[in-house]
């Protein structure tokens, strides 16, 4: 039998062949935990829940994203655009029915993000409070190597001089949290210790210096497993199981590093087990605007792995940003077009009915999915990521053709280490979409009464989401 006697922030060490020391963190294992799974065994201190705010540009179809009936359970079922997350519903509670009161005539994909986000309108250009996930990270950003993180799938946009034009992370007026959309530079952020592989355009090192580089990588992958193994004598069978995984990992890691030059390899990806799988991404950035499924994986495997070995517990996911000239070429031969400007705004049809639209909206839910399957098959603790986690999932607009802002899209995803019961849609007929932000500030912790300015101030959250 086991001693839960392992402090949470263990990681594995190694010492480079330079002499420069490394760490890898673990996942959260068993040992950490009191007997219930709750609590850090040493500290008595509740396990941290992680957080997400999920953003998608441009809206949705309100006619085709709305549930048809409330309820729980058998009582409701998923809309034609929930569908691509229909094996999560029991983790999905739909929040229906708000109107975004921030929206101004003129700068509405402006004023969209900043009130989805913040509960308040711009000042000038800029956004007058904290996002959403910046006070949650103030709750829970502590004892962590990263307050927060953000990453993007693409960077189109369409430039206009606003602040939530080009984040939806804000940490306050004027000043925003920009994201991370190269995958290979958020790896080398997240586990390389700042160790970069030689910047594209520049020579490549002789070959002696790339043997001594691999053999630096090598050193630093073998005393990490030395140290992984004599880890393991402490723990029990199921912990045993995950830092094996986790050893495993980092030994393709290095047998990748030793066939490719560069150390960054091509070639297919690996399906992340907690921290077991720090494998370098071969998707390069988005250069021609159009999220592309492979920086989706790779960057969804990334934040995974960031929130399961709390690199960070706040994260930021942005798939695409406020109006985003986002062109969705590989979905079909009619969608070479600015899916903002020509088609959403463009096509024809009413809130159910603009096929090219449905398309787009259709693809960010998947991509949503693939998000949602990498924590649902990663553990974290006594359950899974999913169950830990709460993921906020938001738009700029309601419907994207004429900017309406009745019927914001709001999900909530995850059980947020069981303060969210999921499998529910909730609708709040004209009510102001603020209260879901101070209602996810509640359920993460935060102490604030209040949210937002002007008429996105709220003091009440929504009833009945808990």
């Amino acid at each position: 039998m086991t001693t839960k006697s392992l402090d949470r922030r263990t990681v594995l060490r190694g010492l480079l062949a330079t002499g420069g020391a490394v760490t890898i963190p673990l996942p959260l294992l068993e040992i950490m935990l009191n007997d219930n799974g709750t609590a850090l065994a040493q500290t008595g201190a509740p396990v941290a829940v992680p957080y997400v705010t999920w953003f998608f540009g441009n809206g949705s179809l309100p006619g085709k994203w709305k549930p048809a009936a409330t309820g729980s359970g058998a009582e409701w079922t998923l809309s034609p655009q929930l569908q691509p997350i229909a094996d999560f519903k029991s983790h999905l509670t739909v929040i229906s029915g708000l109107t975004n009161k921030c929206v101004i005539g003129g700068i509405e994909h402006p004023t969209g993000s900043s009130g989805a986000t913040t509960g308040g309108p711009l000042n000038g250009n800029a956004v007058k409070g904290k996002s959403i996930d910046q006070i949650v990270a103030d709750v829970t950003g502590s004892g962590v190597d990263f307050k927060s993180i953000q990453v993007g799938i693409t960077p189109a946009t369409p430039g206009g001089p606003q602040d939530s034009l080009h984040s939806v992370s804000h940490r306050g007026p004027s000043a925003r949290n920009d994201a991370e959309y190269d995958p290979k530079k958020l790896f080398t952020k997240l586990f390389m210790d700042g160790t970069t592989p030689t910047t594209p355009g520049t020579p490549e090192p002789m070959p002696d210096a790339m043997a001594k580089l691999n053999a630096v990588k090598k050193s630093m992958l073998d005393s990490c497993l030395a140290d992984g193994q004599a880890l393991q004598k402490k723990l029990g069978a199921n912990d045993r199981q995950r830092v094996e995984e986790h050893l495993e990992a980092i030994r393709r890691i290095e047998l990748r590093l030793q066939s490719s030059p560069t150390g960054n390899p091509g070639g297919g990806t690996t399906k992340p087990a907690a921290c077991s799988s720090p494998v370098a991404p071969a998707a390069a950035a988005d250069s021609r605007s159009e999220a592309p499924p492979g920086v989706n994986t790779a960057m969804a495997e990334l934040s995974t792995l960031a929130l399961a070995c709390e690199r960070t517990r706040v994260l930021t996911y942005m798939f695409s940003l406020p109006a985003a000239h986002v062109y969705y070429r590989h979905l079909d031969t009619d969608m070479n077009a600015d899916f903002h400007d020509t088609i959403c705004h463009g096509d024809a049809g009413d809130q159910s009915n603009q096929p090219r639209v449905d398309k787009g909206v259709m693809y960010a839910m998947k991509c949503l999915n693939e998000f949602l399957t990498n924590f649902k098959n990663t553990t974290f603790g006594a359950s899974t990521l999913l169950d830990a986690s709460l993921i906020y999932v938001t738009s700029d607009t309601a419907w994207g053709k004429i900017h309406t802002k009745e019927e914001w899209p709001v999900l909530l995803l995850g059980k947020a280490g069981g303060k969210l019961k999921g499998d529910a849609h909730h609708n709040y007929p004209g009510d102001n979409l603020s209260k879901a932000l101070l209602t996810v500030a509640k359920l993460m912790g935060s102490s604030i009464t209040e949210i937002g300015a002007d008429n996105g101030k709220v003091n009440a959250t929504l009833s009945g989401i808990a």
